[in-house]
């Protein structure tokens, strides 16, 4: 039995692809394994004839010999981030990726698959957009392997290999969240500074005053005021290790009025003041971006 970090990834291709109906798009095999992120526009995707739905941030985990094909929404086509690896050993030189259904499927082309049970928890559906440092992980991948010079092959595969577990990390302990709650959750973590209304946020979800509230504590655990104000805490955190700007720029860069109503929130947070947090006194007392 192999764990997961016994796996020694192989990129054999890494790139932005534009599905729009080609012919290359019908039903295929692949001879590896295939992580697809699609970033742009709507419509399915059949996995051993199980129909995953497609929008933006869906990641689709196809392996090793799984019939699949792709489906655009009409008036529409799809951009995906696509990666095609082997995990165990690496492929024969000018291997092909995959064979289409009228193309014979060689056997011995097969990458090498190990007896490994946290590869095979993996879901081959889940939406990506609560986890932006997961997409912006790919795209480092895809960059690293297309690169010119040396060791890129090493580079994009480590990268590869720490997506894979940081994935199978949040696969296994986060069931994904609600699509609607999934956009107000990536607003408030890139703009924590904005007052928005509550009116703002039930229009971003689409949902009704009481029934926003209702699920978004049930998705997230805490009410959106409490999780807007960690969202900012972690922002500040981040201010005051990185930045050389004053406790009373951050503060009104986040949004408050007053320096002290910004001191007293993050000394509720962490027990301690921006200033002694800045001066490093909280290494040992906090656990950062908690």
């Amino acid at each position: 039995m192999q764990d997961l970090t016994d796996i020694t990834p192989y990129v054999r291709a890494a790139h932005l692809y534009n599905y729009r109906g080609e012919r290359d798009e019908q039903r295929r095999r692949g001879y590896g394994y295939a992580c697809h992120l699609f970033i742009e526009g709507h419509g399915h995707m059949l996995v051993e004839d199980q129909c995953h739905p497609i929008s933006n941030g869906t990641l689709i985990f196809v392996r090793p010999g799984e019939w699949h094909l792709f489906e655009h929404a009409p008036m529409e086509t799809m951009d995906a981030y696509n990666i095609y690896f082997d995990l165990w050993t690496a492929p024969a030189p000018h291997q092909p990726n995959f064979a289409y259904e009228w193309d014979q499927y060689q056997q011995e082309w097969m990458t090498a698959i190990r007896n490994c049970k946290p590869l095979d928890l993996l879901p081959t559906s889940m939406s990506l957009r609560s986890y932006p440092h997961l997409i912006d992980l790919m795209k480092l991948t895809l960059a690293a392997f297309n690169q010119q010079g040396a060791y890129t092959q090493e580079a994009a595969a480590s990268l590869l290999k720490s997506w894979l577990l940081q994935w199978a990390h949040i696969a296994s302990v986060n069931k994904p969240i609600d699509e609607r709650i999934a956009h107000v959750v990536e607003e408030m973590d890139n703009h924590p500074e904005t007052r928005a209304s509550h009116e703002e946020w039930c229009a971003i979800s689409g949902l009704e005053k009481s029934q926003f509230y209702r699920l978004f504590k049930q998705e997230m655990g805490i009410t959106p005021k409490a999780y807007l104000l960690d969202a900012r805490m972690k922002k500040a955190c981040v201010l005051l290790m990185e930045s050389r700007q004053t406790i009373t720029h951050i503060a009104l860069e986040l949004g408050y009025d007053s320096i002290h109503y910004f001191t007293n929130q993050f000394r509720e947070k962490y027990g301690i003041s921006p200033s002694e947090y800045r001066l490093g006194r909280a290494y040992h007392e906090i656990k950062r971006f908690t």
